[in-house]
């Protein structure tokens, strides 16, 4: 193995420095914060999401992305490694990473940890030593992400990139977020894909300092390096017009994708994790690429997080020995919003077919999904194009394999092309 550095010596990071990484939790501008914030949410709790959505999507851009490489090298750099695991031994997302390179002997991945906390950092490169494959290439940095990014982007050098930014509060500017996404590199195409936790308690509560007066000298600095974060003030007033700040946070989510797409070129898509308890997004996951099957594989990674999630936040009902057992209502419930789903992209589908004579999956994924985006995966959507194939109004059949590839055409019957 070759063995983790330890920048350390660098001295610790300035307090200041970590200032804003409260705000993930339950303190800054809005008020009479407690448990039942709706932007609350357990830290255990929240990584369901996010790890599911890596243990999924992260092999398909090893396989897509380093097949075209000659040395077969992928670099993957978490940005915001904590500890490595939880205290009762779940694993973190460097786990979850270490895991996947054991199982792809076939791709030469390296890996880059970044910690800000010195116990933290400790805690992780113990993890990493234990769990890592004893051929792994990796290092596991001490400092901010600001601090080593550009250690972070010369490890990467000109192998294809997967940079997982998964903040303690507001996270990177857009100036870091830019550079990394338009870093150039030799060989085909760009490769390189960011996944960007935009945690809404965060920036709900750094915008709350807006209403506040007097402002103390850090709430301004806080307000000021939200402004480097979201590329200018422009927020400022989306923030104060807005109904609510989980309505802030969301028209502020989708300006910034917005921004940087024009500045990369790169194709976002934005997926809301919520509580089932509150409805709002308790933190947006934002994922910029370049290439259309990542688009089609973070929606289906996305989806299949979602339902993992709600089966975490609702349990099954413990065991009881009682003559009158609880029932665990789950499955039945998400049996229902299932059927809702396959009903909803059957008639967003039926309605392109109307008006264009076609469905096209790799262009009309998102109007096809509509508000299901997020939730339903490519079963619901095979399931919904099957029934217009059954009654006769599209064609070929929807098969599973290479969904996401599909273009099928109106008929008016089977057979028969239809004149509208």
């Amino acid at each position: 193995m070759e063995g983790s550095a330890d920048s350390a010596s660098h001295g610790d990071p300035l307090e200041e420095d970590l200032e804003d990484y409260d705000l993930g939790g339950e303190t800054g501008g809005e008020q009479d914060v407690r448990s039942d914030d709706p932007f609350f949410v357990s830290k255990q709790a929240a990584a369901v999401f996010k790890h599911k959505i890596l243990k999924v999507y992260f092999p398909k851009f090893a396989g897509k992305a380093g097949s075209t490489e000659p040395d077969k090298r992928l670099v993957y750099v978490d940005t915001h490694a904590g500890r490595g695991s939880y205290d009762d031994g779940t694993p973190g997302s460097p786990l979850l990473i270490a895991r996947n390179v054991a199982a792809m002997s076939q791709r030469q991945i390296e890996c880059l940890f970044i910690e800000a906390r010195k116990g933290n950092h400790r805690h992780l490169k113990t993890i990493l030593e234990r769990e890592m494959p004893s051929t792994a290439r990796w290092e596991a940095l001490y400092g901010t992400a600001s601090g080593q990014l550009n250690e972070a982007l010369a490890y990467a050098g000109d192998s294809p990139l997967f940079m997982f930014i998964d903040p303690y509060g507001l996270g990177p500017t857009f100036p870091e977020v830019i550079r990394i996404l338009n870093r150039r590199r030799k060989g085909f195409g760009s490769k390189t894909e960011v996944l960007l936790n935009f945690i809404s308690g965060a920036f709900a509560r750094a915008g709350g300092y807006l209403r506040l007066s007097p402002l103390t000298p850090q709430q301004h600095k806080t307000l000021e390096h939200l402004d480097e974060v979201l590329n200018g003030p422009w927020w400022r007033q989306v923030y104060l017009s807005a109904a609510t700040p989980s309505d802030a946070v969301e028209q502020i989510a989708v300006e910034f994708a917005k921004r940087v797409e024009r500045s990369t070129g790169c194709r976002s898509t934005l997926i809301p994790v919520k509580n089932r308890a509150h409805h709002v997004p308790l933190y947006w996951l934002l994922h910029f690429t370049r290439h259309p099957d990542g688009v089609w594989w973070i929606r289906e990674a996305a989806s299949q997080a979602s339902a993992e999630w709600r089966r975490y936040c609702n349990p099954p009902p413990p065991e009881d020995d009682g003559l009158f057992p609880l029932e665990d209502e789950f499955p039945e419930e998400e049996a229902r919003r299932e059927a809702v789903w396959v009903d909803q992209i059957e008639s967003n589908a039926r309605s392109l077919l109307t008006h264009n004579g076609v469905v096209n999956v790799p262009l009309d994924a998102t109007a096809l999904f509509g508000n299901t985006l997020g939730l339903a995966w490519s079963k619901h959507l095979r399931q919904a194009l099957a029934r217009l194939y059954a009654d006769g109004r599209l064609e070929p059949k929807p098969m599973s394999d290479r969904l996401d590839k599909y273009v099928g055409t109106a008929v008016a019957a089977r057979g028969v092309p239809s004149s509208g």
